[in-house]
Formats: structure tokens, sequence, C-alpha cells
């Protein structure tokens, strides 16, 4: 339970970080933690909000329970909440909250999510909106996004962030196969350990047709690597290369 000094404190955050309109709060690194976020959701001042930013703030799963579960958030799409402590329990949470649905864009950067919290955003039908999803630097691994791969419902993803995720060659093997996320234009796979089967995959990939930027820097691909996919087919829309 939050006291009223934390109420009071959380009240005067808003008046600050609120936009004029109401609809951008932007509360980066203002370390409220898990009671602040509780008493955050007590605002009648969010309902008009489409922008939340809570990155860094010292939040765990506990506190992104109150998040995850207010009825408030009618018009969010854009949430930040990177540079946290959500684990997969709070990754799990998320997938059940009311408002997945509208999201357009979602930054989970660093949060200690592993495998299973990662399989459940990936496994979740309920994206239907998602452009931009950022995983960057959380221990999420292949199966993650072998089942982001496999899921219909994240065929609207324009931008996909797997940046140092411990990916594999298996796991760009299964999204170069994807046959939803025909729609992507930016793809992070950044300090991964992927070689040269990974570069290939991409090369002749069907469906990753439409790609525009393609971060593979930090990587084990090789000149070999590098080769093929300067002279992919597939990839013909690609403008930025970045590897290294």
């Amino acid at each position: 339970m939050v006291n009223q000094t934390e109420i009071d404190y959380i009240n005067r955050l808003i008046e600050d970080c609120l936009s004029e309109d109401g609809d951008a709060l932007e509360m980066k690194g203002k370390f409220i933690g898990d009671e602040g976020l509780q008493a955050l959701m007590l605002s009648d001042r969010l309902e008009r909000v489409e922008n939340l930013d809570l990155t860094r703030n010292k939040i765990t799963w506990r506190g992104a329970n109150h998040l995850f579960q207010s009825p408030k958030l009618k018009q969010i799409k854009r949430l930040y909440i990177g540079e946290n402590a959500l684990g997969d329990k709070g990754a799990l949470a998320l997938t059940q909250a009311p408002f997945i649905a509208q999201l357009v864009h979602l930054d989970l950067r660093f949060n200690g999510i592993t495998a299973g919290g990662g399989e459940a955003i990936g496994q979740s039908d309920r994206f239907v909106k998602l452009q931009v999803l950022v995983l960057q630097e959380n221990d999420t691994g292949d199966e993650t996004l072998i089942a982001l791969a496999r899921s219909a419902g994240f065929s609207r993803l324009r931008k996909l962030n797997v940046y140092k995720t411990k990916l594999s060659d298996k796991g760009v093997k299964a999204l170069a196969k994807s046959p939803f996320l025909k729609k992507l234009k930016h793809l992070n796979l950044a300090r991964n350990i992927i070689r040269i089967e990974a570069a290939r995959a991409l090369a002749n990939t069907k469906t990753l047709t439409n790609i525009e930027t393609l971060m593979m820097f930090d990587t084990f691909i090789g000149e070999p690597g590098i080769k093929i996919l300067l002279e992919s087919r597939a990839l013909t829309k690609l403008k930025t290369l970045r590897l290294t």
C-alpha cells in the first residue's frame, strides 16, 4: 500500500512530466520504483496518455503488475519501459495487459528477460498492432525469435531490435523463413553469436524482402558472410548495412 507522501510526490512528477495536451508522460530516469509506479496508476490523468516513458526507474515485476493490470491506460500506444528489472515474471504479466492490442511501439531493453519471458511474448497473439519491438540486451535467445517468426500476431512489425540477445544461426534461420514478418524494414541482429549460415539465410530469404536497414556488426559472419549479404538478390531494398 502506498502512502500519501508517495502519492503527492508522483502527482508533482506528473505535473512536471505530462505534456500540455496530456498525451505524453515522459518519466525517464525518475527512479520512482515499484511503489511510485503503484502510486502513478492511481492517477486520473492517465486516460489520455498515448506515449508513456518509464525507462530507468528501478521497476520490478511487482511494480509492473500494477501497470499491466491498470484499466486506465485506454489510449496508450507507445510504452518505453527499458532499463528496469521486469524479468520473466514481468514479461509474462505484460502479455495479459488489457492495453496490449493497442500498442504500436514496445521497448523492453535491458530488463533481465530470458527465454521463458521472451517466448511468452513471442507466442502471444495479442500484439496485433505492434510495429516496433525492442528486446535489446535481454537473454531471450533463439526460441524467442523462433516464436516471433511463427506468430501471425506480429505481422505488422516494421522494426525488430534483438541486439545482444544470445542469438545463434538457428534463430536467424527461422526468422529468414518467417511467412508473417514480410513488413519488416529495420532489423538489428548485432552483437550476437551468428555466423555465415545466418548471413546466407538472410541473403536467400523469400519473405524478408522489404528490409531497408540491417545491423550485423560484432558478429561472426566474417568476410564471406559480408560478401553474401552484399550480393544478395533478395535484399534489394537494403539502404543501410552495418557490418563493422
